[in-house]
This record gives C-alpha cells, sequence and structure tokens, in this order.
C-alpha cells in the first residue's frame, strides 16, 4: 500500500510542475526568438528564467534522475515538434546535421547540469542546522 501524500509534498510538486512549464515557455521564447509579453525588459527576463527555471526545478526534486529529467524534458519536447512540424525534409548535409547536433547537444547538457546543479544545492541545504528541505528523506 503507498504511503500518504502530505500537504508539503503536494504544494511542492505543483510549484515544481509550474516551473517546468515556466521553463518550457521560456525554452520556447528563447529559441525561436518570440516576444511572449511585449516589452523592452522581456528578452532579458527570458534569458534570466532559461536559466534559473532549471536550477529551481532540481532544487523542488527530491532525486536526482527527477531533477535531470524534468530540466532537460521541455528541450526536448519542444526539439521533437520543431522536427515533426517545421523541419525540411532530407535538405540537410552531414555537416549540417553535425552543427545541429552539437547546438542540441550543449543545450541538453547545460539543462541537465543546471538541473544537477539545484539538486545538489538541496542536498547540502538538508544538511545544514536549520535544514529547510530535510523533510522526510529529502
Amino acid at each position: 500500500m503507498a504511503k500518504p501524500i502530505d500537504r508539503g509534498d503536494i504544494l511542492r510538486l505543483v510549484v515544481l510542475g509550474i516551473a517546468v512549464l515556466l521553463e518550457s515557455a521560456a525554452l520556447l521564447s528563447v529559441v525561436l526568438n518570440l516576444a511572449l509579453f511585449p516589452g523592452q525588459i522581456y528578452p532579458n527576463i527570458a534569458n534570466i528564467a532559461a536559466y534559473l527555471l532549471p536550477i529551481i526545478v532540481g532544487l523542488l526534486s527530491k532525486r536526482l534522475d527527477t531533477a535531470l529529467v524534468l530540466a532537460v524534458l521541455p528541450f526536448i519536447i519542444l526539439a521533437a515538434i520543431y522536427l515533426a512540424r517545421f523541419a525540411p525534409l532530407w535538405t540537410v548535409d552531414l555537416v549540417q546535421l553535425g552543427v545541429l547536433a552539437q547546438r542540441a547537444a550543449n543545450l541538453i547538457l547545460i539543462l541537465g547540469l543546471l538541473g544537477a546543479f539545484g539538486w545538489l544545492v538541496r542536498r547540502v541545504l538538508s544538511r545544514l542546522p536549520f535544514a529547510p528541505f530535510a523533510a522526510k528523506g529529502a
């Protein structure tokens, strides 16, 4: 029988889901160069959000594998949608394919490392005397 989820975990999971959705919107805005909201400061906010939200996702995750998957998942889904909808068929030669794969791999690596960094910060904070994340096996 599964143990019941307490109120703190429900709140953490809701905030984690919101952070993943916001990360998806920030990556969509940055990668496709779209302004989702008008204003001159929006590009700066979107760029900062694209780097901070994977860290927040990692910080809210209790397990390393969850932190890595949820930090990288928005880009993987964005890349799959782009390839299915917008990529031209059979017009990419091997040189272009290598450049595109390198850019995608770099972004996946950066997002994964930022998520892992957030998870490591959570681990460090859980070992402090006041332990903000030390609730039941964090």
